[in-house]
C-alpha cells in the first residue's frame, strides 16, 4: 500500500517529497545495513511469506516497511487526507505488533524507523527547497 501511495504522488499527483524522501530513506537503509548486517534474533518466529527464508544473515536495522508507512503518513497529513493517514498509522501500529510478535525486528529498529521516516521527509524538503532556488 505505501509503494503504491508514494509512486502515486509522484507519477499522478506530479508531486515528488515523498518520493525523494523514499529514496533517501531506502538508499540510507542500504549502506547502513551492508555496513551493519545483523544475524536474525534466535527466537525469530519465520513464516513461508517472509524473505529472507530461514536463518539467514540479514539486516534488520531500520524497519524500512515502519519508515515507508511514516512517509506515506506525513504525506497524506500535508495533503489534509486525515482519514487515509489514521488508517495508515494504524495499519502500521498493527505491522509494528505484528513484527515484535514474530521477532521479525528488534524494537530498535522499529523506532528508528519511525524517526528515519520524519528525518528523510524533511531532508527531501530542503532537497526540493535547494533545487528552487537554483532554478
Amino acid at each position: 500500500m505505501q509503494t503504491i501511495y508514494i509512486l502515486w504522488t509522484w507519477l499522478v499527483e506530479g508531486r515528488t517529497r515523498a518520493t525523494i524522501a523514499t529514496l533517501f530513506m531506502f538508499t540510507f537503509r542500504g549502506i547502513l545495513g551492508y555496513s551493519t548486517q545483523l544475524p536474525l534474533p534466535q527466537e525469530f518466529l519465520s513464516s513461508g511469506a517472509d524473505f529472507p527464508v530461514g536463518n539467514v544473515s540479514f539486516f534488520l536495522f531500520y524497519s524500512g516497511h515502519v519508515a515507508g508507512s511514516v512517509i506515506g503518513a506525513l504525506d497524506m497529513r500535508r495533503m489534509q487526507r486525515w482519514k487515509l493517514a489514521l488508517l495508515f498509522d494504524i495499519l502500521n501500529v498493527l505491522q509494528i505488533v505484528r513484527l515484535l510478535g514474530t521477532r521479525g525486528h528488534y524494537t530498535i529498529d522499529l523506532a528508528v524507523g519511525v524517526g528515519a521516516a520524519i528525518l528523510f521527509d524533511s531532508l527531501a524538503q530542503k532537497y526540493q527547497h535547494s533545487k528552487r532556488k537554483s532554478s
